[in-house]
């Protein structure tokens, strides 16, 4: 009888998934509002009911598992780890406890959780509007960071130096929300951030590695450039990284499957910006680990929602090499040509082309890490070599604006 996977979410990240998921012998049925978005062309099944959508998305899993072997729940790379755990309580499959699975969702109680357990991070405040919210920023001071509440991708994300701003700043934060539409007022950090992935198995936090984030912090917007995988930190200040994960792993409650967290090293010590339960996004866990260590963390988490053991072998170092993902940034405005196409896919080191756009699209300004037009994954053997490839290959692309 087949065995099918439930993956929450059809976007780009999925297609590896859904490769992984087929190399296993599974099945897959992919969940996501449109039919027309890139996984669903790899998918045995579809449905067009939204990520977000909770009680639809149970509904109809606990349909089709009524006449079909569903094994496991999953999703990587984007924040529906609510929507999985519903799903995976409902049907009685692997899965984390549906509150840890909300809170992680939810940057406040993300906050409140982790400052319970004295896990370091930034001081905070949420305001239900923005008359709250000039109180709560006169309690924290400037600069700030405006979040919104349950999104991603930097959406509703806004960094003040002072109040000028914070109306508006409100107003976008509460346009991203999903189920909060309350806001987070967070202590601006000042420091280089990371990306940590690992994998919870048994209770253990097992490293998986730590890329390098790039940001362009120019005009208030928290806009990631870049990553760079591995990590070029000290050994031991990636240590003190997986330790401050485990710390957040017992505050959340997660107690299996992917666990990512967004770190920053602030006057020399990490603290915790953010974490999911999800493996990391941006290419990083689907493309770049598996270019730079020779790991496979999606089938890893792919066994451990299904009921697997853990097979470590997924998860140790084969070899170390570089690898990126780097962005074009034209100004914006309408697309009237894109060249250079051909030529970058013969660039040595060029591994991987996602370009979202085309010739009369319109570049809109980037307010958040969404709006990037598209993504050139790299890889060599030495980190200089590595910038090299970045610097040709970001020279070749050319997208010409009106």
């Amino acid at each position: 009888m087949d065995r099918y996977l439930i993956i929450v979410g059809g976007g780009i990240l999925q297609i590896p998934t859904i490769d992984v998921a087929h190399k296993m012998g599974l099945k897959v049925v992919v969940l996501d509002k449109s039919l027309q978005v890139p996984a669903m062309l790899m998918a045995d099944e579809k449905a067009a009911i939204s990520t977000k959508d909770i009680d639809a998305a149970v509904k109809f899993s606990k349909e089709f598992a009524a006449t079909h072997n569903v094994v496991g729940v999953y999703t990587q790379g984007t924040d529906v780890e609510f929507t999985v755990a519903s799903i995976a309580k409902e049907l009685g499959l692997s899965g984390i406890d549906i509150q840890s699975a909300k809170d992680c969702n939810n940057k406040i109680a993300m906050r409140q959780r982790l400052a319970k357990f004295n896990v370091p991070g930034p001081k905070f405040e949420f305001a239900d509007n923005y008359e709250q919210a000039q109180q709560k920023a006169k309690v924290l001071g400037y600069p700030l960071v405006v979040k919104s509440i349950d999104n991603s991708g930097s959406r509703g994300v806004r960094i003040l130096d002072n109040e000028s701003s914070l109306e508006q700043a409100c107003i976008d934060a509460q346009k991203y929300n999903f189920y909060d539409k309350r806001i987070l007022l967070e202590e601006y950090l000042e420091g280089e951030e990371y990306s940590v992935d690992t994998i919870v198995y048994d209770g253990i936090v097992y490293p998986c590695g730590i890329s390098d984030r790039e940001f362009d912090y120019s005009k208030e917007f928290a806009v990631q450039t870049g990553s760079v995988t591995p990590s070029r930190l000290p050994e031991e200040i990636q240590n003190e990284m997986y330790n401050l994960m485990s710390q957040a792993a017992k505050a959340m409650g997660i107690d299996k499957g992917a666990f990512k967290g967004d770190l920053i090293l602030c006057k020399g010590k990490p603290k915790v910006i953010e974490i999911t339960a999800r493996l990391s996004g941006g290419f990083d866990s689907q493309y770049r680990k598996p270019y730079s260590f020779g790991i496979n963390l999606i089938k890893a988490t792919i066994d451990i929602a299904i009921g697997n053991k853990l097979d470590f072998r997924d998860i140790i170092p084969r070899w170390i090499k570089y690898s990126k993902t780097t962005s074009p940034f034209p100004n914006a405005g309408k697309i009237i040509g894109i060249s250079g196409i051909d030529e970058l896919k013969k660039i040595k080191g060029v591994r991987d082309i996602f370009l979202l756009v085309k010739e009369g699209d319109v570049v809109e300004d980037y307010k958040h890490c969404v709006n990037r037009v598209g993504y050139i994954i790299l890889s060599a053997d030495s980190y200089e070599e590595l910038k090299q490839v970045e610097k040709q290959a970001l020279e070749t692309l050319k997208i010409t604006i009106q």
